[in-house]
């Protein structure tokens, strides 16, 4: 039994990826560090190789059409492992959000609201949230061209303003970075955003038509990695190397805006915008979290859910990390790390297991 009753279109779910994607835009900071002004090829380079794994994704649910990953498991694997590798896409997802939740907790308290308290924010958030996940995937998805419509204009904006001073010697030299930096860095944009895609395989199966899925899919992929790719670009021809010594280079560079004293101090509208972007990815994450594990206790609505569940999630959000260094750190190293089998080693084997075993097989009556 599927637990989601909506259907959405393969336009809708371009702009799904795309929107999802263009959420990760504020994590880019966890790669500057490592590779400074080569960050914008870590970003190629995650998206060339991340390709194949969504590919993979993509299969699955054509294979499997009108099923979520749970079911899946459930059927290649058999009910008691289907359900350890369901449990261990949950804790994912659990933890996933609760870092994102943390983000906007963070980028608040930094930027642009330092006296409010910070599990306040998290709550507001999280509850946002909910109210926006208890309305169904149809709604988000009839919504979904908003957001990424502000993930383009957005970077390509404050590209366009912040020319003049930009200097685009700063990307040289080429291939300075050693290359151990340029694998870390690699590894992080392979799992944050791309291998976070993964969590598609909870709404895939909600599509009406599956004929042009892998088109619109790959598409809403590069639509949001061109607009990670500008604002890379954009702070590395504004900021230099010294991108790297600030906490957040997309606000640094921004605030440098100055056209005859009219635009200036955008940062607080940019931090709006990003503020949305994440808002709508952490919909995604919590949409995806509510309906597995509803799926998993064979309920009939995640609606009973969707509070207790964010509740948790701030709790998780509030106490997981010490300080914003603490976060980006573990976040480069073991956060991404945990996540790795499950976006790179079960899909593919999944899709190996179902071929050789013939799954999912025809139903009687339905021909052979």
């Amino acid at each position: 039994m599927n637990i989601e009753k909506g259907k959405i279109c393969n336009m809708q779910l371009l702009f799904l990826i795309a929107s999802f994607v263009q959420g990760s835009v504020l994590l880019i900071d966890f790669t500057v560090g490592i590779t400074e002004h080569q960050t914008w090829m870590v970003i190629l380079a995650g998206l060339v190789i991340a390709i194949p794994f969504f590919l993979s994704y993509i299969t699955l649910a054509k294979r499997f059409k009108g099923m979520n990953v749970v079911q899946i498991n459930d059927m290649v694997y058999g009910r008691f492992l289907g359900k350890v590798i369901s449990v261990y896409y949950i804790f994912f997802l659990m933890m996933t959000l609760s870092f994102n939740i943390r983000d906007v907790g963070e980028l608040h308290i930094t930027f642009l609201m330092p006296d409010t308290p910070f599990i306040f924010l998290l709550a507001v958030f999280a509850a946002t949230c909910a109210y926006a996940v208890a309305k169904g995937l149809e709604v988000l998805a009839r919504i979904s061209h908003l957001f990424a419509i502000v993930g383009i204009v957005v970077p390509i904006s404050t590209f366009i303003l912040l020319v003049d001073q930009m200097n685009f010697s700063n990307f040289l030299p080429l291939f300075e970075v050693p290359f151990i930096k340029m694998f870390h860095g690699t590894h992080i944009m392979l799992s944050i955003p791309f291998g976070e895609t993964i969590v598609f395989l909870m709404i895939m199966g909600s599509l009406d038509d599956t004929e042009h899925m892998a088109r619109n899919a790959l598409i809403g992929l590069l639509i949001g990695t061109t607009s990670l790719l500008v604002v890379s670009i954009r702070n590395t021809a504004v900021l230099g190397n010294t991108q790297a010594i600030w906490t957040s280079p997309s606000f640094q560079s921004i605030r440098l805006i100055d056209i005859g004293t009219i635009l200036t101090r955008m940062d607080f509208l940019i931090g709006i915008a990003q503020t949305v972007l994440i808002f709508f990815k952490c919909c995604i994450f919590f949409y995806a979290l509510v309906t597995a594990v509803s799926q998993l206790l064979g309920l009939k609505s995640y609606s009973p859910l969707v509070l207790p569940l964010a509740g948790i999630e701030v709790i998780i959000a509030a106490t997981v990390f010490q300080s914003p260094v603490d976060h980006a750190s573990i976040t480069q190293d073991a956060g991404i790390m945990y996540s790795v089998p499950l976006m790179f080693l079960i899909p593919p084997l999944t899709l190996l297991i179902a071929k050789i075993r013939g799954l999912p097989r025809p139903e009687r009556g339905k021909g052979a």
